[in-house]
């Protein structure tokens, strides 16, 4: 194999389009690779609710004990073996921007991201017009968020900065390969009803928030519904949290005498957090572009996974054996739904991702009746 080889390429299929294809063997757990993002951005609701994390990468800013205390509403003040926290090591490396005082990490993160993208975005006076377009799409989208329109403006923010805007347009233009129809079905699922009337006002919300010179192509009627079709489906969920590497860290370091305790805290603790915040907001959640991760197609009997460990750098892994020659896939739908119907899977890929899977779990099942069951239809609403 050709030392150069990266164990994938990228292929196009008449149907499909890009195709991320396996060019050597990968065992289950195997790293297929690894990406940072093109652009990411925290949610805009997560962030104004006090879900602390690095404005450029996402990484927590937070200790476990204080996630804790925030997330049980001081149910639960103090956290064991809290030595296994990464956090508290790293505080003494936080920074704030200077101007609008947003937090990062570390003293890179705040360069990276102020020369790709913020100090186009940096914004100290409240009343700013980006801040009132980041207000308006929060009457627009309410939790749980998937999209962020500030997502949208960083991308834009970033073809500005680029030292090769023509580079910037044209990766842009490689995520956007839908008609202007399909685009138009996926920002009405994205925006509800009052679409048309929302999609004028973001678009001229972002106008009179950015100077735009670079990247106008993106803000006439069709390049918006675009770029908002795009975020809204190549857009990758990202979330990282302090509560759970601490809780890797405990399983990995802890002696088998205080195993016990551990999980008789942590099931205590997602007791408590479930009552105060609910099960499914708990992380720093956003959602980020990637070039590589964006050729990888849907299949409902997927053989590889995104995870993320702490930062918006993904990782993709091996979830079964991986032959040469085999497409790799992911599942665009979560894994525990995966056992719903074939309907239902089919209808809901269609909503959000305008494509008819032609899996091999789909072909498997095509004279399933078209059926919805009760739980099917939860599915179905999202």
């Amino acid at each position: 194999m050709d030392i150069d080889d990266k164990g994938y390429i990228v292929t196009h299929d008449s149907i499909k389009g890009k195709c991320l294809v396996a060019t050597k063997h990968f065992k289950t757990d195997d790293l297929i690779l690894e990406e940072e993002p093109f652009v990411s951005c925290q949610f805009s609701w997560n962030s104004l609710y006090g879900y602390r994390a690095c404005n450029h990468c996402l990484c927590p800013l937070e200790t476990v004990t204080e996630n804790v205390i925030r997330l049980t509403n001081a149910a639960i003040l103090e956290v064991p073996f809290e030595e296994y926290c990464t956090v508290k090591d790293k505080i003494q490396n936080f920074v704030q921007c200077e101007s609008c005082k947003v937090w990062y990490c570390s003293a890179r993160c705040l360069e990276t991201a102020y020369n790709r993208y913020h100090q186009l975005l940096c914004r100290p006076d409240s009343n700013d017009s980006l801040h009132h377009l980041e207000e308006l799409w929060r009457t627009m989208h309410y939790p749980p968020e998937s999209h962020n329109i500030m997502l949208l403006c960083r991308l834009l923010a970033t073809i500005e900065l680029s030292p090769s805007p023509h580079t910037a347009n044209q990766i842009v233009s490689n995520f956007c390969h839908r008609t202007e129809n399909e685009n138009e079905k996926l920002v009405h699922k994205m925006l509800g009803e009052k679409f048309a009337e929302q999609i004028e006002q973001l678009r001229f919300g972002v106008l009179k928030s950015m100077t735009i010179r670079e990247s106008s192509q993106w803000l006439t009627p069709s390049g918006f519904k675009s770029l908002l079709a795009l975020i809204g489906t190549n857009g990758q969920g990202v979330g990282t949290s302090v509560f759970q590497q601490w809780s890797n860290n405990c399983k990995k370091n802890l002696p088998p005498d205080q195993i016990e305790l551990f999980e008789q805290f942590v099931d205590n603790a997602y007791d408590a957090m479930e009552q105060v915040v609910g099960i499914d907001f708990l992380d720093n959640e956003g959602s980020a572009l990637f070039q590589e991760h964006s050729s990888i197609n849907h299949s409902c009997f997927p053989n590889a996974a995104s995870v993320f460990n702490g930062d918006h750098v993904l990782r993709l892994i091996a979830i079964r054996p991986i032959e040469p020659g085999d497409e790799i896939n992911t599942s665009y739908i979560a894994p525990c739904e995966l056992i719903h119907s074939r309907h239902t899977r089919q209808k809901y890929l269609q909503e959000n991702y305008v494509f008819t899977c032609q899996c091999i779990k789909c072909k498997e099942q095509i004279n399933d009746p078209e059926v919805t069951s009760d739980d099917d239809s939860e599915m179905e609403d999202n």
